[in-house]
């Protein structure tokens, strides 16, 4: 069934504005949930926590100097499955840049 073109476009603006800034996330959630279903065994939720906070800090700091598509891809990688995270954005648009330089011709 084709998408209405009026969804299209309100799908675009909804991208748009979720790469305009910085997601917000429950870490606290997220950490205590990865706890629980013992994914980490070397970090406490408190440890989990700091990382995160520190992450997105990071995040606010640098986040208009990463491509509009890198970071929807990113943040749309990290919300899959339940638990998104800082760490794992940040991971994630360092490959996409680590990437993008292995494109570039050798001079």
């Amino acid at each position: 069934m084709p998408v209405p073109v009026s969804l299209m476009a309100l799908g675009a603006t909804l991208v748009m504005f979720a790469a305009d800034r910085v997601p917000t996330f429950d870490v606290k959630a997220s950490c205590s949930s990865v706890a629980k279903l013992g994914l980490s065994v070397s970090q406490s939720p408190d440890a989990c926590i700091k990382d995160e906070e520190e992450a997105r800090a990071q995040l606010k700091e640098k986040w208009d100097s990463y491509p509009v598509a890198d970071r929807n891809r990113c943040v749309a990688t990290t919300e899959i499955g339940g638990t998104p995270s800082y760490v794992e954005i940040i991971t994630c648009l360092q490959i996409a840049q680590d990437v993008k330089k292995l494109k570039e011709p050798v001079q």
